[in-house]
């Protein structure tokens, strides 16, 4: 450190300090008596001044003493390995650190037990210990990396990582312990901090071992702490310009993306703010992690932000993720092309096209947008409310895209969960137009809309024009339970008041669909729908009539209706409890589908299955459904299968 160490013995100290406690007493006691003695005698009692300013000069500088002893016994027990007490005979103590430690015992000895591990490559547990208690405390946080200094912070850093260093459990402790210190100070280090912590990041520099040492070591820093999201940008830019000039090592970039991903506004910023920057990870620049980080960051800069505020000229976050979005896709769609692997994780893309379904479903509707890449601004017709900003995507590179990720199917889960999560929420709004007198227009528009999206996405995943008996690889085969899963399972998920939901929405209904895929492997091609096509039409007319039974489309539940399906169980007769009925296919609201899985009671003993509930559900859609359902069913089909059929081979 620097600063010039002076000795001090702590017991003679304390001796000092007891000593001037005797005087000022003594003083506090008899100069008021020396004073009236002087002032009997007529004598002049103006010199005892100086009585009471070595009386306050002593309660001055005691706490200071004080706190000086303290701070030694801090460092040499407090912090320190010794168990004993403070050693006889002087100790080293630096006045320059001392005040450079805001006068904090802990302080100080932090930064001396820290610089001693510096000097030997080895940190003391109770050093450590230490250090993990305070790392939360903004106080000590800032006094510590003031006092440290940036390049020692960073030589810290730095001697953790490296060859030997792989197993080393305290050196990932003391890691993390810095990192989180320095995310607490945050802010209160002030800019010259922050870059005398780069200042050897030099993007004309030549990268070697050392280099990248210190870029890895500022990088830990950014993965173990929580920083504002202007610091992590422009460091996360001046790493970035290293690499670019001498490639780092792929570890460090990595945990950089992970540090982003972990930070929305400033992933966001990172890709937006430089048009060079989504190409070069997307096409240039592997991280040797499998996409996983950089997955993740671009997950983070297109799917947490979602408006419809701002303008093209003045974007908004909402507008800047749909037009990441659209890049996105564009970029890997140029890269499939041009034959080159994919540097993204598959399960990422796969969230990012869930995030935006509702334009997948109107590209595969429509044909395709015009200016690619691009950002839509128009609202959809027959969708209720204001729509976010929304990403435009060229048909054949969009399918291109989905093609490449659903050979994974984590990727192809996302997509298909938000598939169904949209269909219900458009059938459903498309059932409460009719139930408000305005037409069957938005139902059925809206389900040609979902036919579109659901061929296309089956089309993508190899599914589309698949007959009985076709043998699937192992790919269409987890492909086609996710899809048969969506069929057993989509009536459960719960429907949002508007579009998009969030990204942990879409996150628990794939869980769902893994879910179920899970449970009941060996049965998902229920009764003889095996083609994606019955199986995709199965899920529409369950959504569809999920959502004219909320609506009242069939008739009040209580008393049922002619239509209702209460009305149409065998053997039910007024007063019945319809719940107690064996055939009953509804929830106890009497406006909500069982789930497939409550249909049929797989416990019977056989293999096959109790289906009298499901039977019963299918003979009143053939039966007791009424005039209704009939209108909507075959304008229903007619959309459906000519927008699925140009998807089959």
């Amino acid at each position: 450190m620097d600063g010039e160490y002076s000795g001090i013995d702590p017991a003679a100290m304390d001796d000092f300090e007891r000593g001037l406690g005797r005087a000022e007493d003594t003083l506090g006691r008899n100069e008021p008596l020396i004073r009236r003695a002087l002032e009997r005698l007529d004598l002049d009692a103006s010199g005892l001044s100086a009585l009471r300013e070595t009386r306050s000069w002593i309660g001055t500088g005691r706490p200071d003493l004080r706190r000086r002893s303290e701070t030694i016994r801090k460092e040499q027990t407090g912090w320190g390995a010794s168990s004993g007490g403070v050693p006889a005979g002087p100790v080293a103590f630096d006045e320059a650190l001392y005040g450079e430690a805001a006068r904090d015992p802990d302080v100080y000895a932090a930064t001396t037990r820290l610089a001693e591990a510096a000097r030997s490559g080895e940190i003391d547990g109770k050093t450590l210990a230490e250090l993990e208690k305070r790392t939360g405390d903004a106080t000590f946080a800032t006094a510590l990396m003031n006092a440290l200094g940036a390049t020692r912070f960073r030589k810290l850093m730095t001697d953790t990582v490296g060859p030997g260093r792989e197993n080393d459990k305290q050196a990932k402790r003391l890691q993390t312990a810095l990192g989180r210190t320095l995310g607490t100070a945050g802010s209160k280090l002030g800019k010259a901090w922050y870059d005398e912590l780069t200042s050897d990041l030099d993007p004309g520099g030549k990268a070697g071992y050392t280099d990248w040492k210190r870029g890895y070591a500022t990088v830990l820093a950014l993965k173990h702490g929580t920083f504002g999201s202007t610091f992590l940008l422009t460091i996360a830019k001046r790493i970035d310009a290293c690499d670019r000039q001498a490639p780092l090592h792929p570890n460090v970039m990595a945990d950089l993306m992970g540090a982003l991903g972990r930070d929305p506004a400033a992933a966001q910023d990172f890709f937006a703010s430089d048009p060079s920057a989504l190409k070069h990870y997307l096409t240039e620049r592997p991280l040797g992690d499998g996409g996983e980080a950089l997955g993740k960051a671009l997950e983070a800069a297109t799917l947490t932000f979602r408006d419809h505020d701002g303008s093209p000229d003045k974007p908004s976050r909402g507008y800047l993720s749909a037009k990441l979005a659209s890049e996105f896709v564009h970029l890997e769609a140029e890269r499939i092309t041009k034959g080159g692997d994919s540097l993204v994780k598959p399960v990422s893309t796969g969230r990012i096209l869930a995030g935006y379904i509702g334009d997948v479903n109107h590209v595969a509707w429509e044909g395709g947008d015009a200016i690619v890449p691009g950002v839509r601004g128009a609202d959809y017709s027959y969708i209720p409310g204001r729509d976010a900003w929304g990403a435009q995507f060229d048909k054949e590179e969009l399918r291109r895209v989905m093609k490449e990720a659903f050979a994974d199917s984590a990727a192809f889960s996302p997509v298909m969960a938000a598939q169904t999560g949209f269909s219900g929420w458009l059938t459903d709004h498309g059932a409460a137009e009719i139930a408000d007198g305005r037409g069957r227009d938005a139902l059925l528009t809206n389900v040609e809309q979902i036919g579109s999206g659901f061929g296309m996405i089956a089309d993508a995943a190899g599914l589309a024009g698949i007959d009985k008996g076709k043998e699937l690889d192992e790919a269409q085969k987890l492909n086609m339970k996710l899809l048969a899963a969506a069929v057993d399972t989509g009536l459960a998920f719960p429907q949002k008041a508007a579009w998009p939901v969030v990204t942990g929405v879409i996150t628990s209904w794939t869980g769902m669909l893994e879910e179920a895929v899970k449970g009941n492997a060996e049965s998902m091609a229920r009764s003889d729908a095996n083609a994606a096509v019955d199986q995709t039409r199965i899920l529409l007319h369950d959504l569809t009539i999920q959502a004219m039974l909320k609506h009242d489309l069939f008739g009040s539940a209580d008393p049922p209706g002619k239509n209702h399906p209460w009305a149409s169980l065998e053997g039910f007769k007024r007063g019945d409890d319809p719940l107690d009925n064996p055939n009953n296919f509804l929830n106890g609201d009497g406006r909500t589908l069982m789930a497939k899985d409550e249909m049929i009671n797989k416990s019977v003993t056989g293999g096959a299955g109790d289906d009298q509930r499901f039977e019963a559900y299918r003979r009143w859609l053939r039966e007791g459904s009424g005039e209704v359902w009939r209108s909507v069913r075959g304008p229903l089909d007619r959309a459906f299968s000519e927008s699925f059929a140009q998807y089959e081979s």
